[in-house]
């Protein structure tokens, strides 16, 4: 037994021996998982204060004094390079038409007007609904119904009518309203039911045409002579294009 315990001694410290003579092994270094984009890196409590005590310990970065004023800077915009003062206001071309005008004769005398103030005038036609008087009738209807209306007409002493295409029954043209209200009166208290309308119709008109004037016409002394003989017509701005 002696031996055996001399023996594990002696292999004890061979092993001991052994590890002493051994390389030290250094940790492998450590590498940070990058950070995606965009995602701030954790700081640990005690890595935020040395970096604000190394931050603090840094003296102040000096700054460059702001340069002295060379005079006074032209704050006004600049237009393809030049201040917008010195750049003389553009002129504000209008168009203009006058009218409408019923005579050609009357359309021709103004035109002679303006074209001897410059405007150079183009006589342009165009048509306009105008009233006419009103209208006493009956709507369209059936032969059968026509006929035997204009019966009881005729032997109630009202002559004046007239049977027009699709049977409708004419009772009066008037330029009057009072005059046409009466006569609808009168066929209403026979029993028929008539109606009264507005007459129209299209008459042909001139304009006079004015192009790029810098000025408006209203308000010149030309325009003042104009209304004076033709009261009705007016002078408006129309687009140029």
């Amino acid at each position: 037994m002696r031996y055996l315990a001399w023996l594990l001694l002696v292999a004890n410290l061979g092993v001991l021996v052994w590890l002493i003579n051994q390389p030290v092994q250094q940790p492998p270094a450590y590498r940070p998982i990058p950070v995606p984009p965009g995602v701030e890196p954790l700081l640990l409590l005690s890595e935020r204060s040395s970096k604000t005590e190394s931050a603090e310990s840094q003296p102040p970065a000096q700054q460059n004094p702001e340069p002295e004023n060379q005079g006074v800077a032209d704050d006004r915009p600049l237009v393809n390079g030049r201040q917008a003062a010195e750049i003389e206001p553009e002129i504000r071309l209008i168009c203009q038409t006058v009218g409408p005008l019923m005579v050609e004769a009357d359309a021709r005398a103004i035109a002679a007007q303006l074209s001897g103030r410059g405007y150079a005038p183009h006589t342009r036609t165009g048509e306009v609904r105008e009233a006419s008087g009103y209208w006493v009738y009956m709507p369209a209807m059936q032969a059968r119904e026509a006929r035997r209306i204009v019966a009881e007409l005729d032997a109630n002493g009202m002559k004046d009518y007239f049977i027009g295409k699709q049977n409708y029954i004419s009772l009066g043209i008037f330029s009057l309203k009072d005059k046409a209200q009466a006569r609808l009166e009168q066929v209403r208290a026979l029993g028929f039911e008539a109606i009264l309308d507005k007459r129209y119709r299209t008459r042909k008109v001139y304009w006079l045409d004015i192009e790029k004037r810098a000025k408006p016409l209203p308000g010149s002394d030309l325009w003042v002579q104009i209304q004076a003989q033709h009261a009705d017509i007016r002078a408006q701005r129309v687009s140029c294009d």
